[in-house]
């Protein structure tokens, strides 16, 4: 039975290889997209008051996919698929390019990054019992390589 949703194909999937694509469970709307910069160790302000940065790299994506609630088959089977891994990742983003999809327009983006931190509440071993009981604002970070 289940809570949570699978992806359509070309949405919200990851892929070992970058062509072998896996859908991933679809997240909740309020999904956090991060672009942070990495400056030089000796970046900084000068005794003049200026500031002078060496950027190391610009423009790093890190995507925290949120589940509300999801059931104890559907994490482990999330996290069997992506915790501690590296893969290359797709995902719906509104503020990316269009892409032509099957007969409508997508806004999907992609990059090979891997899992930072993960965490979860556990909510009910009642409800969902036979499919590991429930767990609420279950998190995972894809971070861009």
């Amino acid at each position: 039975m289940g809570i949570a949703k699978k992806a359509k194909v070309g949405e919200w999937a990851i892929s070992y290889d970058g062509s072998n694509w896996t859908p991933i469970y679809v997240p909740a709307p309020n999904i956090k997209i991060e672009h942070t910069n990495v400056a030089s160790a000796d970046s900084g302000r000068t005794e003049d008051g200026r500031m002078h940065i060496n950027w190391v790299r610009r423009d790093i994506r890190k995507v925290n996919l949120v589940y509300n609630a999801i059931s104890g088959k559907e994490k482990a089977e999330m996290e069997a698929l992506m915790q501690g891994k590296e893969f290359y990742f797709r995902y719906y983003d509104p503020h990316m390019e269009n892409i032509q999809g099957n007969d409508q327009l997508v806004m999907i983006s992609e990059f090979f990054g891997y899992t930072g931190e993960s965490n979860y509440q556990y909510y009910s071993n009642v409800h969902f019992a036979n499919e590991g009981g429930i767990f609420t604002g279950f998190s995972i970070n894809v971070i861009e390589f």
